[in-house]
């Protein structure tokens, strides 16, 4: 095994794990949410997990084998952009049937903190996928 794909095996397995423990810290701050009034109301507890969601899923599609590893950089960060805001603006909808009584709460904080995610994965990876400074291949 050379050393390139050693390299990007790493790199795609560290982003797995990176993906998978974003994804994972938002259980806990929803449960935060229920345990602890006080909590719930603070701002970091209301924006983390569109912090922390758009992130995950960047770095999960960026570690994957499947469809989506032919995506490169940009394409798997307008993927996401796409999904995270499509979550964000479907709270505006009405929720039919038993949906109705789901308390999800629109925010346009959320929406820029979901921005903001998005746009941090993509240098964290960018800055990850890079072998040398100046040399921007994809993990492909």
């Amino acid at each position: 095994m050379n050393d390139k794909g050693y390299n990007k095996a790493s790199t795609k397995r560290l982003l797995g794990w990176i993906g998978l423990i974003c994804l994972l810290l938002i259980i806990p701050i929803k449960v935060i949410r229920f345990v602890d009034e006080p909590a719930a109301t603070t701002w970091l507890v209301g924006i983390a997990p569109s912090v922390l969601g758009p992130a995950g899923l960047l770095f999960l599609i960026l570690s994957c084998s499947g469809r989506f590893s032919r995506l490169t950089l940009p394409q798997a960060t307008m993927f996401v952009a796409f999904i995270a805001l499509g979550l964000e603006f479907v709270q505006l909808l009405p929720r039919p049937g038993i949906l109705a009584n789901v308390y999800y709460t629109f925010d346009w904080i959320d929406v820029f903190g979901s921005l903001f995610s998005v746009g941090i994965g993509y240098f964290v990876a960018r800055l990850m996928i890079q072998s040398k400074p100046g040399d921007h291949k994809e993990l492909q």
